[in-house]
């Protein structure tokens, strides 16, 4: 009996590791891992004086071999996730304008905070987006320099929170060509890896089973920055408590600005790539039409990714 307990624990700890595999902007999908430099395994980031708190293990490597995908200000970009039952909050940034996303690295001061789901009603991000196939929505804000932008999609498990070191960090990032109206910087800007203290109280929760309010919970990063101020920019909003709960129709609309999102048109036959080689000249995609069922995991990407214990 013992055995098989354990066991059982094992393997519920290695599935609930997860990578961010998709993306969407305006409803559209370069494809599955396409964009987005993916990390050798599915395991979380522990160490958050490490390089790695960046874009994840391997993920300051440049070039990155990593297509550049289009999108502009007001975007509305969808993320897709692996399934995880461990508790904790999404949070977006971005680093940039710079000249070339795929020889940026990420370190060092520069990244804003653009999105975050923390706890609404009873349940963190990561349940709210199993309701919707593991996918999270929110608008890229108005006034954003036009320019190339790295996209750090960051999930925080904190079911080991009680302990110093126990937080898991899950990271992504991919790679964005923005066209923007604005000429200003966003703010405010952090730093990483140097953001993240061990100890801060949305990463350190030594009363996270025992009595911790987690309705006044904050993701690590900061606010949410103001983009474009004097350029016509304004801080992504977020959306009632009750529309955060995803319906059948639609992915769950989060940070919503008061805009509504520009829509970007596309013209492109080439299949979607992903393969990287870190010789791979950098390319600025055009993404491809996603299909009827773009909410869903694509029928074409492997069915599941290696796991980790």
């Amino acid at each position: 009996m013992f055995k098989t307990t354990v066991i059982a624990s094992l393997l519920s700890v290695a599935t609930a590791h997860q990578n961010f595999h998709q993306f969407w902007v305006d409803g559209e999908t370069p494809g599955y891992q396409a964009g987005i430099r993916m990390p050798p395994s599915n395991s979380p980031v522990t160490d958050i004086t490490s390089d790695d708190i960046v874009c994840n293990v391997n993920g300051a490597k440049v070039p990155s071999g990593v297509d550049t995908i289009a999108a502009k200000e007001g975007s509305e970009i969808k993320v897709q996730w692996d399934q995880s039952s461990h508790p904790g909050p999404i949070t977006h940034m971005l680093y940039g304008p710079v000249d070339d996303a795929s020889q940026a690295t990420g370190i060092g001061a520069g990244w804003f905070k653009i999105d975050e789901l923390n706890y609404v009603d009873g349940k963190w991000a990561n349940e709210i987006m199993e309701k919707d196939n593991m996918t999270h929505t929110f608008t890229l804000p108005k006034g954003l320099a036009s320019g190339e932008y790295l996209l750090r999609s960051e999930m925080l498990a904190l079911h080991a929170a009680q302990t110093v070191g126990g937080g898991q960090f899950y990271i992504g990032c991919a790679q964005l060509k923005i066209t923007g109206t604005g000429s200003s910087d966003c703010s405010p800007k952090i730093t990483l890896p140097g953001a993240y203290k061990e100890k801060d109280s949305n990463i350190y929760i030594p009363n996270f089973y025992n009595g911790f309010k987690a309705d006044s919970y904050k993701a690590p990063g900061g606010e949410v920055a103001t983009c474009g101020a004097g350029s016509g920019g304004s801080k992504p909003q977020p959306a009632p408590a009750s529309s955060a709960q995803p319906s059948s129709s639609a992915a769950p609309q989060t940070n919503v600005s008061s805009s509504a999102a520009l829509q970007t048109t596309v013209s492109s036959s080439a299949a979607p790539q992903t393969t990287r080689t870190s010789s791979a000249a950098p390319q600025t995609t055009l993404i491809t039409k996603a299909s009827s069922s773009a909410a869903s995991a694509p029928t074409s990407a492997p069915e599941a990714v290696a796991l980790y214990g």
